[in-house]
């Protein structure tokens, strides 16, 4: 069976949020084309369809440790802060963004909430991430040849 593991990141992304794209529970919040996704950042994403790409890799990084909060989702998606003359610092990501890619995925019904350990994927979250992977394979098997054997 093909998994998340199996296909490469890119790949994987870009054909999720096409399909989140297309739910009726993830919908980018109003104004979120002019927010910077974190303190690194200085200007707002150039992707005009930047929150379905965050909502489709928050899943799979959901997918690939099991339960994760938002902190740590913070630190994920943080980079080097510019000091100017000063040494660059490590700084988290935005955390309302984390926030609302996950509460918009638990409504949808992929994500859950687990007492100790974070959110978690849903058997439904995790079910529709190894369909979507196995799409992917079939679609870029003669682009990758390493991916033949599958």
């Amino acid at each position: 069976m093909t998994t998340v593991y199996d296909i490469p990141a890119k790949d994987l992304i870009d054909i999720v949020a096409k399909k989140l794209h297309e739910e009726k529970s993830v919908v980018p919040p109003e104004g979120c084309s002019y927010w910077r996704t974190g303190i690194n950042k200085e200007n707002p994403p150039e992707n005009k369809d930047w929150w379905y790409a965050r909502c489709a890799s928050v899943l799979r990084k959901l997918y690939i440790t099991e339960g994760i909060g938002i902190e740590r989702l913070r630190a994920e998606y943080g980079g080097n802060r510019d000091r100017r003359t000063k040494p660059n610092r490590v700084r988290k990501g935005s955390g309302a963004i984390v926030r609302r890619t996950l509460q918009q995925l638990e409504q949808a019904g992929y994500v859950t909430k687990v007492r100790g350990k974070g959110r978690i994927l849903t058997p439904k979250g995790r079910s529709f991430l190894d369909k979507t992977s196995y799409e992917v394979l079939q679609n870029i098997k003669e682009n990758y040849p390493s991916l033949k054997k599958y």
